[in-house]
């Protein structure tokens, strides 16, 4: 069985690392980044991502991520990963993980991240000397705060269904608007017509895809109905996130239904106690940002406070398909965020989702560095990432406070 290394990045006005293998709790290690490293990976991510800028627009910030941005191109995605294994991954890590691999298994990287790191892209990260693929050494895992657990709802594991809410309209949005279709318009042969696949599992029940993509009837009554006796729960239309102080609570879901338009946030979800299957997907702008704030929360935790075991999500903004298309020369056979979609929606019915998508993104990193074709772009697919509550990194893994249970030894106390 595949070990598994936690590891933690922790900010005191300093951003810090520690790490230990997790069947032994008593050898952990730990370093401290460079704050000029720390400013360098902001600037880089702040290039590199179609997340707008100053007064820059949404279309603006998609074409400059995906024509001139670091992770345009092959070259300097590889350069990217590159700079940032150095600046986040010690050495000592690297080295671990070699191990492992010569020992013929691949480890799990479980990482709970902090809010400095929170938008890294994590599986293009390259380490070493030889610059290997962080994501060929490792399954990447992601941990929320270990004070979820505390107050989560038990894990559900009722029902069997499959809640697929996909691209729902919203109300009082055009198709072209900011909360308009995120799949365009829809054709009942459509790649996505494949979730169809789940047959009586499916809710709500369609016999053809025209029946289960942009319905208006999937509101907010309606969701929380279903996910409550459900196994798995699929979205793919908008999220977005709240401007104010309290950004990680006012992060919220757009679905449909009758009326004047109220989205739900995630302090709604948490407040009225939602049920939420085991397995969520919310494959949406920036659902996965939870972490970026000081005080942590958004709608991955909040589905994993409602008693969700698995949450796959997205780092940052999605570029559609048609976007791909015409920023990033995606061929015309090539739909990279569908193909997101039904990789995700595989990977959930595995018996181990980590590993079914990272598998996924091995083959979409290897196809990349051979081709360099738009619709390999890992503006789409290293967006991904899954969070979990099992096993995770627990209160005592903790490089701040009087219990502190790490032993940093001289070389690390020299590193400090």
């Amino acid at each position: 069985m595949a070990r598994t290394l936690l590891l933690k990045y922790a900010e005191t006005g300093t951003l810090y690392s520690a790490w230990r293998w997790q069947d032994v709790p008593a050898q952990a290690e730990a370093a401290k980044l460079d704050a000029q490293y720390l400013e360098q990976v902001q600037t880089a991510l702040t290039q590199c991502l179609p997340e707008p800028q100053a007064d820059e627009s949404g279309d603006a910030a998609l074409e400059r991520a995906l024509t001139t941005g670091w992770l345009a191109q092959p070259q300097t995605a590889f350069q990217l990963g590159g700079g940032l294994g150095d600046s986040l991954i010690p050495a000592e890590i690297a080295g671990a993980l070699r191990t492992e691999r010569e020992r013929g298994t691949r480890p799990r990287l479980r990482i709970q991240v902090s809010p400095s790191t929170a938008r890294v892209p994590w599986p293009l990260l390259r380490i070493g000397p030889e610059r290997e693929p962080l994501l060929e050494l490792a399954d990447l895992e992601f941990a929320p705060p270990a004070s979820l657990a505390a107050s989560a709802r038990p894990i559900n594991h009722r029902g069997d269904s499959v809640v697929a809410v996909i691209d729902p309209r919203v109300p009082g949005a055009s198709p072209t608007s900011a909360l308009g279709s995120v799949l365009g318009r829809p054709q009942q042969d459509d790649a996505l017509a494949a979730l169809l696949r789940h047959g009586v599992r499916l809710r709500p029940e369609a016999k053809n895809y025209l029946e289960l993509v942009r319905r208006r009837d999937l509101d907010e009554r309606w969701l929380r109905e279903q996910l409550a006796d459900a196994a798995r729960f699929l979205y793919v239309g908008h999220a977005t996130n709240s401007e104010n102080a309290d950004a990680g609570a006012g992060a919220a879901l757009h679905l449909a239904g009758a009326g004047p338009h109220v989205p739900v946030t995630a302090a709604q979800l948490v407040r009225d106690a939602w049920q939420f299957p085991a397995r969520c997907a919310l494959i949406a702008c920036g659902s996965a940002s939870d972490l970026r704030d000081l005080e942590p929360m958004g709608l991955t935790l909040a589905a994993l406070s409602c008693g969700a075991e698995l949450v796959t999500a997205t780092s940052w903004r999605l570029p559609t398909d048609a976007a791909m298309a015409l920023f990033a020369g995606a061929s015309s056979d090539r739909q990279p965020l569908r193909e997101l979609v039904l990789a995700v929606d595989l990977a959930h019915d595995s018996r181990d989702p980590v590993t079914a998508l990272g598998d996924w993104q091995r083959e979409r990193l290897r196809a990349w560095d051979a081709h360099g074709d738009g619709g390999d772009s890992p503006l789409v697919w290293a967006s991904a990432v899954t969070y979990t509550r099992g096993g995770g990194v627990d209160r005592r893994f903790n490089l701040f406070g009087p219990s502190q249970a790490i032993s940093v030894d001289r070389k690390q106390q020299e590193r400090l």
